[in-house]
């Protein structure tokens, strides 16, 4: 398992949503050469995975094995 708090995301130099919504980056390009990445946002009731500009500030929670 792993713990991901509703970090929030930033915009611009504004934190929005900490402690509602939690936006979190993975490491996989949507498509090579370009500026788009899967992330993965969530708040209690729901989940999606979706591409986004990686000009978002969104978290990333480092794991290894």
């Amino acid at each position: 398992s792993i713990f991901l708090p509703a970090a929030g995301n930033r915009l611009g130099s504004s934190l929005r949503y900490a402690g509602s919504y939690g936006y979190y980056w993975s490491s996989t390009l949507y498509a090579s050469g370009t500026s788009l990445a899967y992330t993965l946002g969530f708040r209690s009731d729901l989940h999606d995975v979706y591409w986004l500009s990686r000009y978002v500030g969104r978290s990333v929670r480092p794991v290894s094995d």
